[in-house]
């Protein structure tokens, strides 16, 4: 599913976000990404995700080498890649249909489909009865929630989480967790960078670890 072969890279003058990273993530797998602040994790999930290129190395996801793909494609590319942030990233005038069902409608998706997906979606991560809220009516883990449901709503393959549960208390966070399982049950690989020892502890799953860039533990 990603594949990282001898991937390093550079933001400025010797300054490496990453270094000499060879690892795999398999289909179907759940797996951590953790290290201190820096330690290069949101650095990983921008070069799978293709926001960011490597300085050297190749990096393929789904099989495909993302240096070969043209800017144009990239969106493409992305439809079946989920993504999660902190910061949400909901736009506070639209409602939680219309902040999940923005790709959907890109995508030409028809009003019945949409509603349904929507619905089966929210549902999934139990606010099913917010759909005409703002983001602004729900407390921060329910607008964590909703992240999950936009990034979930297309079916993809692939889903990258950056520090997900960094603004929850402990109990919203292994609710977020539990939720990501469940994800990973139905088949679509899970990747959480984290950098929350108790959280990792708590949810059996592999472990990659990276400190200053380096890849210190695949995991395997």
């Amino acid at each position: 599913m990603i594949r990282f072969y001898h991937v390093s890279k550079i933001y400025k003058e010797r300054n490496y976000a990453l270094q000499d990273v060879t690892v795999t993530i398999h289909p179907r797998e759940f797996c951590f990404i953790t290290g201190p602040s820096g330690a290069g994790k949101s650095t990983f999930l921008k070069l799978a995700l293709g926001e960011e290129i490597p300085t050297s190395g190749q990096v393929l996801v789904t099989g495909r080498n993302l240096q070969s793909i043209k800017s144009s494609e990239f969106p493409y590319f992305r439809r079946k890649i989920g993504t999660v942030f902190q910061d949400f990233r909901l736009i506070t005038t639209r409602t939680i249909y219309e902040n999940i069902t923005i790709l959907l409608k890109l995508q030409g998706y028809s009003n019945n489909e949409m509603r349904k997906r929507a619905f089966d979606t929210l549902r999934l991560v139990g606010l099913q009865s917010k759909m005409e809220s703002f983001p602004e009516e729900l407390s921060g883990g329910e607008q964590q929630r909703v992240a999950i449901a936009r990034a979930l709503i297309s079916k993809p393959n692939l889903l990258l989480a950056d520090e997900p549960t960094g603004n929850l208390d402990p109990e919203l966070a292994h609710e977020i967790m539990r939720i990501f399982q469940e994800v990973n049950a139905s088949g679509t690989t899970v990747v959480v960078a984290t950098h929350d020892k108790s959280l990792i502890a708590a949810f059996g799953a592999r472990v990659i670890v990276l400190q200053k860039g380096k890849l210190v533990d695949a995991g395997e």
